[in-house]
Order: C-alpha cells, then structure tokens, then sequence
C-alpha cells in the first residue's frame, strides 16, 4: 500500500541524484503546467522493499505553477487497472500551497510495505503509479513495477502532502 503524507519530526537523508528508481515521464500536464515525474527511493540500498520514497515533479514548462494538497495516487496493473486500496493520506501535516517555478520542483513523499518486513504476503503487482494534482484531471504515471508492494490487508500505504523539498514535507 502507499501512504500519502508528511512526516512530521523525520528528516530523512536525500540520495544522490544519479540515483533514480524510475526514469522520467516527460511532457505530463497538470493545470495547464508541465511536469516530469522521477521516483527516488530515500534508502538506496533497499529500494525495492519497504521504504520512503519521493516523486519528483520538475515544472518543465514555461510558467509558474500552483500546486498544493494532497495528490490522488492509485497503484495500476500492467493493464492500468487500479490494484489494491487507496493510498492513506498523511494529514499530520497541512497542505500549503506552492509556487513551481520552470526547472524547480515539487515532491510527493510514498511510503510502501513491501516483503523485507512481511516474508509472506501477497504482492499487488502494481506496474505504474498514478498521480493527480488536486488542481488537474491530468494524471502522471510513474514505473513501480521495481517494488514488491504487499497487499492491504498486510500493510496500509501512505501518501504525504506536496512539499518543496524531499526531506522536509513541512516545506
């Protein structure tokens, strides 16, 4: 499962760039603004299992975006049927409102269970990971298909508010 929210009093280490999980989905629009999505696992070394994970949306538009709140995130089969339950949004934290400039960013902060911590479960086989910025019907795709993301009735997934910085979801 994949858990949207923030953390609140965590302040997880930013890998390396060069480190992506996923390639980039170029040229998706939300509102009218242009965003390419990168997946970056905060644990390098286990990025297939249970970890935090972030979407980097990158403006590569032209114009200022506004972006805030919670995304819709859904995990998809290979089919682009959703599997499992919806992603828990972590609302510890509030939405603020951001301002995306052309070339910056914002993050989406995941969490998943996966079998380092549950040896048995049944696994989603979830391919793609959808997102929907609360301000566009545009959905974002980005490649999950790495994961090996456990059922819900093991483990709840979580999605975090959008934020200016990976490793701060109070940003």
């Amino acid at each position: 499962m994949i858990i949207l929210g923030a953390l609140a009093g965590c302040s997880p280490t930013v890998p390396d760039e060069s480190l992506a999980t996923s390639a980039p989905v170029v040229g998706t629009t939300a509102g009218g603004c242009e965003f390419a999505a990168t997946r970056k696992a905060f644990d390098p070394e286990h990025p297939q299992n249970t970890a935090l994970s972030y979407v980097k949306l990158a403006n590569t538009g032209t114009t200022d975006c506004e972006v805030s709140g919670f995304p819709d995130v859904a995990l998809l089969d290979a089919n682009g049927n959703v599997v499992g339950d919806p992603a828990v949004e972590r609302t510890t934290v509030p939405a603020r409102t951001l301002t995306v400039k052309p070339k910056q960013a914002a993050y989406v902060t995941l969490k998943v269970a996966g079998q380092n911590l549950y040896q048995d479960c049944p696994l989603l086989g979830a391919a793609t990971l959808r997102i929907r910025l609360p301000q566009s019907s545009e959905d974002i795709h980005v490649d999950v298909a790495d994961l090996n993301i456990c059922d819900g009735a093991t483990s709840r997934w979580l999605v975090y508010n959008l934020a200016a910085s990976p490793d701060n979801p109070l940003s």
